[in-house]
């Protein structure tokens, strides 16, 4: 929770204009016993990202990984080298910071991960081939980076209640951060998502999807050792899918060795933009528009 003050020293305003857009509707705020208005973060950041603010004191929000890396900028070009340095170097705080920065100037989750963090990664991703000093640095590397994306789903406003996702990577796959960035992606779109993680079972995630009866069901595959047996699962949990009335998105770097077929409520996607895309158009009512 933010004090008025806190969030008035943080984005550079008087208190006095905070209260004004609190009572006028534009920031959504809670009442103390003593009558004190109170700000989550994730409405501040909500209201800093929409009214297109800068963040002047990141301190006053209470987020030391915003201040961590509040010293140094970086341009659309430059963001995933930084965040590869940082995340080598294992400065998550600032990894966070970096992150959480963008997200505040604007950017999507989707934008953050398809952008500066897949940039990153792909050459963290490579860090291994230099021997047992480069799987150190891998390792902690990715380690951060999932400290990361922990850390910048705090910032997101809590989901709906209507909009239930689920999904994981399959069983063999031991990959935690592409699925992790998948549920904060829906998350980000306002969906509630249970992300079962690596190694999952798909008919595990099959009997989440009874359970939880979802729109949306996502699978990342970044590893497909055995293409034909998953393609298989993956076919049969779609068919399981749509019969309650889902979707399910299938995405990750070795999506494309499953060679999956069109069907319906199956989708193949590329890129967090993709989901996030769909996501989007699952919000539509009946018959609407994205524009």
């Amino acid at each position: 929770m933010l004090t008025t003050r806190q969030l008035a020293d943080a984005i550079g305003v008087s208190e006095s204009s905070v209260k004004r857009w609190i009572d006028d509707g534009r920031i959504g705020a809670i009442r103390t016993a003593g009558g004190h208005r109170r700000v989550r973060v994730e409405e501040a950041a909500r209201y800093v990202r929409e009214a297109g603010m800068a963040i002047e004191r990141p301190e006053s929000l209470g987020l030391p990984d915003l201040a961590a890396h509040a010293r140094r900028k970086a341009t659309d070009g430059e963001a995933g080298e930084m965040l590869y340095d940082y995340l080598t170097t294992g400065l998550a705080a600032e990894a966070t910071g970096l992150l959480m920065a963008r997200f505040l100037a604007g950017a999507s989750v989707a934008q953050l991960v398809d952008g500066p963090l897949v940039q990153a990664m792909v050459k963290v991703g490579e860090l291994w081939l230099s021997g047992p000093k480069g799987i150190l640095l891998e390792h902690r590397a990715t380690e951060a980076a999932i400290q990361a994306m922990v850390r910048l789903r705090a910032l997101l406003r809590p989901p709906g209640e209507g909009l239930v996702s689920v999904g994981g990577a399959p069983a063999g796959d031991p990959y935690v951060l592409a699925s992790m960035s998948a549920a904060a992606v829906l998350e980000d779109e306002g969906f509630r998502a249970t992300n079962l993680g690596p190694e999952t079972p798909l008919g595990t995630l099959g009997l989440s999807v009874e359970e939880l009866r979802p729109r949306l069901v996502w699978i990342s595959v970044s590893v497909a050792n055995h293409a034909t047996g998953l393609r298989r699962e993956v076919l049969g949990l779609a068919d399981r899918v749509r019969a309650l009335g889902g979707i399910l998105v299938v995405g990750g770097a070795q999506v494309d060795r499953l060679s999956l077929p069109r069907k319906q409520a199956l989708y193949v996607g590329g890129s967090m933009a993709e989901l996030r895309a769909i996501a989007h158009g699952l919000k539509l009512p009946a018959g609407g528009s994205g524009g």
